[in-house]
Protein backbone atom coordinates (compact mmCIF):
# COMPACT_ATOMS: atom_id res chain seq x y z
CA UNK A 1 0.00 0.00 0.00
CA UNK A 2 1.27 3.47 -0.81
CA UNK A 3 0.78 6.14 1.84
CA UNK A 4 1.54 9.83 1.87
CA UNK A 5 3.22 11.38 4.89
CA UNK A 6 3.14 15.15 5.30
CA UNK A 7 6.49 16.32 6.66
CA UNK A 8 6.24 18.98 9.38
CA UNK A 9 8.19 22.16 8.67
CA UNK A 10 10.50 21.46 11.59
CA UNK A 11 11.73 18.27 9.89
CA UNK A 12 12.03 19.42 6.28
CA UNK A 13 15.74 20.12 6.73
CA UNK A 14 16.15 16.36 7.32
CA UNK A 15 14.13 15.40 4.21
CA UNK A 16 15.95 17.58 1.68
CA UNK A 17 13.05 20.02 1.77
CA UNK A 18 10.40 17.46 0.80
CA UNK A 19 6.99 18.38 2.18
CA UNK A 20 5.27 15.08 1.32
CA UNK A 21 6.79 11.62 1.02
CA UNK A 22 5.06 8.70 -0.69
CA UNK A 23 6.03 5.39 0.88
CA UNK A 24 4.94 1.78 0.98
CA UNK A 25 3.60 0.15 4.11
CA UNK A 26 0.60 -1.71 5.47
CA UNK A 27 0.53 0.02 8.88
CA UNK A 28 1.41 3.45 10.23
CA UNK A 29 4.56 1.94 11.80
CA UNK A 30 5.72 0.44 8.50
CA UNK A 31 5.22 3.79 6.76
CA UNK A 32 7.15 5.69 9.44
CA UNK A 33 9.95 3.11 9.32
CA UNK A 34 10.07 3.46 5.50
CA UNK A 35 10.29 7.24 5.94
CA UNK A 36 13.22 6.88 8.36
CA UNK A 37 14.90 4.41 6.01
CA UNK A 38 14.56 6.90 3.14
CA UNK A 39 15.74 9.82 5.29
CA UNK A 40 18.14 8.41 7.92
CA UNK A 41 18.54 11.84 9.59
CA UNK A 42 14.99 11.35 10.92
CA UNK A 43 16.13 8.54 13.20
CA UNK A 44 15.32 9.55 16.77
CA UNK A 45 13.11 12.42 15.60
CA UNK A 46 9.81 10.51 15.31
CA UNK A 47 10.18 7.25 17.27
CA UNK A 48 12.01 6.71 20.55
CA UNK A 49 14.59 3.94 21.16
CA UNK A 50 11.78 1.49 21.98
CA UNK A 51 9.96 2.25 18.71
CA UNK A 52 7.21 4.34 20.33
CA UNK A 53 5.96 7.57 18.84
CA UNK A 54 7.53 10.58 20.55
CA UNK A 55 4.98 12.54 22.58
CA UNK A 56 5.37 15.68 20.48
CA UNK A 57 3.80 14.00 17.44
CA UNK A 58 0.30 12.85 16.65
CA UNK A 59 -0.89 10.64 13.83
CA UNK A 60 -3.87 11.43 11.64
CA UNK A 61 -5.26 9.05 9.07
CA UNK A 62 -7.51 10.56 6.41
CA UNK A 63 -7.64 13.79 8.44
CA UNK A 64 -8.79 12.06 11.63
CA UNK A 65 -6.59 11.78 14.71
CA UNK A 66 -5.67 8.14 15.31
CA UNK A 67 -6.44 6.38 18.59
CA UNK A 68 -3.24 6.73 20.63
CA UNK A 69 -3.45 3.25 22.16
CA UNK A 70 -2.56 1.54 18.89
CA UNK A 71 -1.87 4.34 16.43
CA UNK A 72 1.27 2.74 14.99
CA UNK A 73 -0.51 -0.58 14.37
CA UNK A 74 -3.40 0.99 12.47
CA UNK A 75 -3.64 -0.06 8.84
CA UNK A 76 -3.27 2.51 6.09
CA UNK A 77 -5.41 2.59 2.98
Amino acid sequence: MVCRIKIPGSLKDKTNGEAIAELKGETVRECIEALICRFPDLKGEILDNQGRLLLKWSISINNQIADTSDELAQPVE
